[in-house]
């Protein structure tokens, strides 16, 4: 039986001051906690702690929450157990305190009343109902954002952002499969699919894979969908990175060729770690390795139709050959427009960017070269900062960019940027196959 001794009609008050986590005030930028005063009163005195800790078990509505250390002993909190430990607490509570001078454990008790029935709990999950509409925005492709944006205008209290995310990732899962695949997975599946060629001219196959399993440069996969219906008369290749793709986070590097009609024409598709040099060389050679297993000649290309990346470049050399390379007009129009908003004084800018677009239109190289001589000495004066920018850049490592490089060549390389869009916008997914 416990012994246990209840203190006299005139109990002990006690007030101290407590941090609060639930409840912040603003102080300039950063954010302070609130303090809780409560008072405590003396209850009951214990003569060991196995029967002071029985008796607050023996009340079934506390849980530990925190310990202190005082000058009068040790203090230790337990909070009512009808709130979650994260949130605002309920104003009732006691604590045991070990006395530091002998071996009693003293029960104090706080004078509030029990107060978590005020105390609102936010949902911890998305009602069904709304899940349902959160799938049909999600089907629309609007963005988290986006969606948070129309509950509100219909009325409906959203979810968190993070609740968001969480529901979005499954509905994500559901449909295109598991976010992760490991490097063996992949290798099975090159395997697997490169046995054999379709019947079908519109259906995919590996045309080659390589991965490298290093433990010192993290791992190396490249594969190769190859999607190959390759009339053997194009002349041009089209060749850039894409990401958002997959969910790994890797580039899909898209090779193609565009027709006189400028439609383009994928050829293959790899997922590769990065998009270096050797990256571009691998799914370039993969290209005619996918020729000698439909039993056509190798590709033998003209041109080259790229941003300016010289991972792209250097590659398409090493396979093909020293070939022209058309710069990328929409690419290089970008870069130069930054650059004079940033270098140029606002009243010349308009004229600036004119002459630049005048100068794209050169229908040779000789006509080039006299047209750029005349630019650079019209304005070097009057902008030299970006005269030298321009020389550097775009009239000496890549020079490229004007109409008359490649005769019934694309100018730019929108056509598979299109592509791109159209791939995302139906959600493709290289991961779950």
């Amino acid at each position: 039986m416990a012994a246990a001794t209840v203190i006299g009609e005139v109990p002990t008050y006690v007030s101290d001051d407590e941090m609060d986590t639930s409840e912040t005030e603003d102080s300039g930028n950063k954010k302070r906690v609130k303090k809780r005063q409560r008072n405590w009163v003396e209850k009951m005195v214990f003569i060991n702690t196995e029967e002071a800790e029985e008796a607050g078990i023996k009340e079934d509505q506390w849980r530990y929450h925190y310990t202190n250390t005082t000058a009068a002993g040790e203090k230790k909190v337990f909070r009512c157990n009808k709130v979650k430990a994260l949130g605002k607490q309920c104003d009732a509570g006691i604590y045991l305190l070990f006395e530091s001078t002998n071996d009693n454990v003293v029960l104090f008790r706080s004078t509030s009343n029990h107060t978590h029935d005020n105390i609102g709990e936010k949902p911890s999950r998305i009602p069904t109902e709304v899940k349902t509409i959160i799938q049909d925005l999600f089907e629309l492709k609007l963005k988290p954002k986006a969606i948070i944006e129309v509950l509100h205008e219909r009325g409906i209290t959203p979810p968190s952002i993070h609740q968001l995310n969480n529901f979005l990732r499954t509905i994500k899962s559901t449909k295109l499969g598991p976010t992760s695949i490991s490097l063996g997975e992949i290798e099975q599946w090159c395997l697997e699919s490169s046995q054999s060629i379709p019947e079908s001219d519109d259906a995919p196959f590996v045309a080659s894979y390589q991965i490298i399993y290093d433990d010192d440069d993290n791992e190396h996969e490249d594969d190769d969908d190859g999607f190959y219906k390759l009339p053997r008369y194009q002349k041009k290749i089209h060749a850039d990175a894409t990401y958002k793709l997959i969910w790994q986070g890797f580039p899909v590097l898209i090779v193609g060729t565009t027709d006189l009609d400028r439609h383009f024409h994928l050829f293959g598709m790899a997922i590769c770690s990065n998009e270096t040099t050797q990256d571009f060389r691998f799914i370039f050679r993969a290209l005619q390795e996918g020729m000698k297993k439909l039993n056509l000649e190798e590709i033998d290309p003209d041109f080259l139709i790229a941003a300016d990346a010289d991972a792209i470049r250097n590659a398409f050399q090493d396979v093909f050959g020293e070939k022209k390379m058309v710069m990328c007009w929409a690419h290089m129009r970008r870069n130069v427009v930054k650059k004079i908003e940033s270098m140029v004084k606002k009243s010349e800018q308009e004229d600036l960017v004119n002459d630049v677009e005048s100068l794209q239109l050169a229908q040779d190289e000789r006509i080039f070269i006299k047209a750029s001589n005349l630019f650079v000495k019209k304005w070097s004066k009057k902008e030299p900062n970006f005269i030298q920018y321009f020389q550097n850049e775009w009239l000496t490592t890549h020079n490229a960019w004007y109409e008359g490089v490649g005769h019934f060549a694309p100018s730019t390389n929108n056509a598979l940027e299109a592509i791109n869009n159209v791939i995302k916008k139906r959600k493709i997914h290289f991961v779950d196959v």
